[in-house]
């Protein structure tokens, strides 16, 4: 018998400690090379303006945008606290002035039809209710 899906979590990962803790936890991702980047950037997503879904603490998103030139991420994140970490780290990186975080639901966002040259997300699908649904709005990795 087959349990019914249960999402982990309908507001992401919250609270000081939560979110420090996933920061060092995937701060060592891109220097071990375990970031999707190059798979990301071969597919053809590398140009333009292109949304990140569920971000985090924004790794997987600067370090694509150190590795493409002329590139702007939007990247929408569930938890406000998550996106303070992803703004300071992009401050680090000094690729703010390339990024802009917005505090959105990934099943809810409303966008224009067009808006982006592409799309990508790494490690939040396992979060949202109602996956399956979604992914098939998006072009999701």
């Amino acid at each position: 018998m087959v349990k019914p899906r249960t999402s982990e979590t309908d507001h992401g990962i919250r609270g000081e400690f939560n979110v420090e803790i996933y920061d060092k936890m995937l701060s060592r991702l891109p220097d071990k090379g375990w970031m999707e980047t190059d798979e990301i950037i071969k597919l053809g997503i590398d140009k333009g303006l292109i949304l990140e879904i569920g971000p985090g603490p924004g790794y997987l998103g600067l370090e694509w945008l150190r590795k493409t030139e002329g590139t702007k991420l939007m990247a929408i994140e569930i938890s406000p606290d998550m996106i303070k970490m992803a703004e300071r780290n992009s401050k680090e990186y000094r690729l703010d002035d390339r990024i802009k975080y917005v505090h959105s639901d990934a099943q809810k966002m409303l966008f224009a039809d067009n808006m982006f040259d592409g799309v990508f997300t790494n490690g939040s699908r396992h979060e949202w209710s109602q996956p399956l649904k979604y992914s098939m709005r998006y072009i999701v990795f």
